[in-house]
């Protein structure tokens, strides 16, 4: 049972990692070179601090792969106990989930952003 929950949460994390630079690819090509993408917003909806192209559209999905590999690469996953097996594999669960989910939140309120300010 370990090894399965250990292959199914690195399913999870590449599925997770794939639709992070699928994301990623698309916008970098529709945002115009030179283009300060928005990363924060006010409480109004502006944009309150921006970064250039490079930084805003791949500081999740760098953080993304340092977060979903470090399980792999620390060998966290191999443990011969199953409540550990099953809690780690939740762990992973979640975590591919909400950064996959934070990417696409990012990305959509970035494109409508650009696209209210006419950029795009």
């Amino acid at each position: 049972m370990n090894d399965l929950l250990r292959i199914l949460g690195d399913g999870l994390s590449i599925a997770a990692l794939a639709i992070i630079a699928a994301t990623a690819q698309g916008a970098w090509k529709r945002i115009p070179k030179g283009i300060a993408v928005p990363m924060l917003w006010d409480h109004t909806g502006e944009p309150s601090a921006r970064a250039p192209k490079a930084v805003g559209l791949l500081a999740i999905p760098v953080v993304a792969i340092a977060v979903l590999l470090s399980f792999t690469l620390t060998q966290a996953t191999f443990t011969d106990d199953p409540t550990r097996a099953i809690i780690i594999f939740l762990v992973r669960a979640t975590l591919a989930a909400s950064l996959a989910l934070s990417q696409l939140f990012h990305l959509r309120f970035v494109i409508r952003t650009l696209q209210d300010e006419g950029q795009l």
